[in-house]
């Protein structure tokens, strides 16, 4: 979609084939120079679209995926991730498409977020190796061209490249950026033990840490095309967003004298930043207002919503009103979350409410203080609700997001069923009428918890989640298909710790009654899984519902699906928890 920002008048510009990032799980998708488009399709291939005359052309073959396009500066060419026969490669491409692509790279087992100086010289993009996630190690490939892409006759002409690489051991270095001069380059690193800003020289040299203060500026990679930081067309300054305790910040860092203050904005979730001239634009939610694409004139201070996911009219004031919390867990350790309690009209009921317990995919993610309609949803029906961000969430220092190495389904579940304690220590909760839920990861962390403490929940609900640890590393998707070996341990020699931790292995302890969302195109976590964990809960006498959903896969896009689990989530919450039956 195209919007004016003068008249807000919206026009869709691509028909068929359509965008689709194929890299990862999607993801940087397209990239805008002057008044042409180039977007990865669904096809394989990328395509660009003349926004003036309509005309649109393939402008690469066909791969596997193609994602995250960067246009050179001169206009020319066209850089961008091309995943085929086991590995993703950064190439470099003629806009016309006249001549094959040249890759840049040298066959890592990932690459992404190639980009092009603005004085064409060079191109940077991040990698990482086989036995790695990009959270977990990560490097800056900074390659010189042979000429500046403005000046050469032709691809090959850019060729040889002289290669340099930013990294350390154990580090992970992510999301580069050249200032709109070419001489400076801002990139992560949480080499401090805080995913932090950092800016070098172009070449990678001399690079030194910005302090923005506490909290983390980017976000773990899981697809392409998200940058941490965007320049000012001056180079004078940086824009981040930094995450504290959930909450997200607006931040402008001045360059290079680094000082750095507030751009203050009410919207505690901020995604996709971009900065163009005087304006900022990005994505943002609070917990009283869903997803919208907003733009800030820095001049001016004005905000203005463009565009907005909510349908209808939205009334603040019966919304619950979240706060982040903790609690005290296991080992004498702190684990976070996100606190919505139940809205009861009056507000005079103060006995102990049932309890909601969410936790969240990934597992390396977080959620944010932002909207979370799931969440709104059931408080404002009278139940309290505990999003957990429990030991191995991202965005409160590496040796938080490190501590679920090798505890994948022994940390998580101890943080959620401790938050629930605390909830019930305090007054809050009601002992008998707890839940825990959540998709994937968090599926996977809810049928755990169900078997591990059956004496604990009334109930668990899992969207898309894992009984079977061994299926899934058979099926898993080419980005994570070594993930789990770091968050249990390294296969074969773990072989009997994988069995140890799968639901699957211990479902003769279920107790609670079970309902599984899954759906059949699943290509992350097979609809097999859930099909097998409630063949056998059912196998042992106990109640397992099984929602199967056609044509969805990982994660449900269609309207009418997420609507309809949310009714069948209330009407199983109502039978097996309200009303306590068995």
């Amino acid at each position: 979609m195209r919007q004016s920002v003068a008249t807000g008048l919206a026009q869709a510009i691509t028909t068929e084939p359509a965008p689709k990032g194929g890299v990862s799980y999607g993801g940087g998708i397209f990239a805008v120079r002057g008044n042409l488009l180039a977007y990865a399709a669904k096809d394989g291939r990328l395509h660009a679209v003349d926004l003036i005359s309509g005309e649109q052309w393939p402008v690469t073959p066909a791969y596997e995926g193609v994602a995250a396009p960067s246009f050179s500066p001169c206009g020319r060419y066209i850089a961008f991730l091309g995943e085929q026969d086991g590995k993703c490669n950064v190439l470099l491409t003629e806009l016309r498409g006249k001549s094959l692509p040249v890759k840049l790279s040298d066959d890592p087992w990932y690459a992404f977020n190639p980009v092009l100086s603005p004085d064409g010289v060079r191109i940077a993009w991040q990698e990482w190796d086989e036995m790695d996630m990009p959270w977990d190690q990560a490097r800056l490939h900074i390659a010189e061209f042979a000429l500046p892409c403005g000046a050469c006759a032709g691809l090959q002409s850019l060729l040889p490249l002289k290669t340099t690489s930013l990294g350390r051991p154990g580090a992970s270095y992510a999301s580069p950026q050249f200032s709109h001069d070419g001489r400076s380059l801002a990139f992560t690193s949480d080499e401090t033990g805080w995913r932090s800003l950092w800016v070098s020289e172009a070449n990678g040299a001399n690079a030194v840490r910005l302090e923005t203060g506490e909290g983390e500026i980017g976000r773990p990679d899981w697809v392409p095309g998200a940058a941490a930081m965007r320049w000012s067309d001056d180079g004078k300054a940086l824009f981040a967003v930094r995450r504290h305790r959930s909450r997200d910040t607006l931040l402008r860092i001045s360059w290079p004298g680094t000082e750095v203050s507030v751009i203050e904005s009410g919207w505690t979730g901020i995604e996709g930043l971009y900065a163009r001239g005087d304006m900022l634009v990005f994505v943002g939610a609070s917990p009283a207002t869903p997803d919208a694409l907003v733009t800030i004139d820095l001049k001016g201070g004005g905000e203005t919503i463009r565009a907005t996911s909510s349908v209808g009219l939205i009334h603040a004031a019966s919304l619950s009103e979240p706060r982040v919390i903790s609690w005290n867990t296991l080992d004498n350790a702190t684990a976070w979350g996100i606190f919505y309690p139940a809205e009861v009209p009056g507000n005079e009921d103060k006995r102990p409410r049932p309890l909601i317990v969410f936790v969240h995919g990934g597992p390396t993610s977080e959620r944010a203080l932002a909207w979370d309609p799931q969440a709104q949803y059931f408080a404002t029906r009278g139940w309290h609700y505990l999003i957990v961000n429990h030991r191995g969430s991202s965005g409160y220092g590496r040796a938080y997001q490190d501590a679920l190495k090798g505890q994948w389904g022994v940390l998580d579940v101890q943080d959620a069923c401790a938050g629930a304690i605390s909830l019930i220590k305090s007054g809050v909760a009601d002992p008998k009428r707890l839940v825990i839920t959540g998709g994937s990861a968090g599926g996977y962390t809810t049928l755990m918890a169900l078997t591990q403490q059956p004496d604990v929940w009334a109930a668990g609900i899992s969207l898309f989640g894992i009984g079977n640890l061994y299926e899934l590393k058979q099926g898993s998707h080419r980005f994570e298909v070594n993930y789990e070996q770091g968050l249990i341990g390294k296969l074969p020699d773990a072989g009997p710790l994988w069995k140890e931790r799968s639901p699957l292995t211990h479902v003769r302890k279920v107790r609670a009654p079970v309902l599984l969302f899954h759906g059949t195109e699943d290509k992350a976590v097979p609809h097999q899984q859930s099909l097998e964990f409630a063949e056998a809960v059912r196998a042992n006498g106990e109640v397992a519902e099984l929602v199967s959903y056609e044509g969805e896969g990982h994660g449900f896009v269609k309207e009418a699906t997420r609507r309809d689990v949310l009714e069948k989530m209330e009407k199983f919450l109502e039978k097996y928890v309200i009303c306590l039956q068995k």
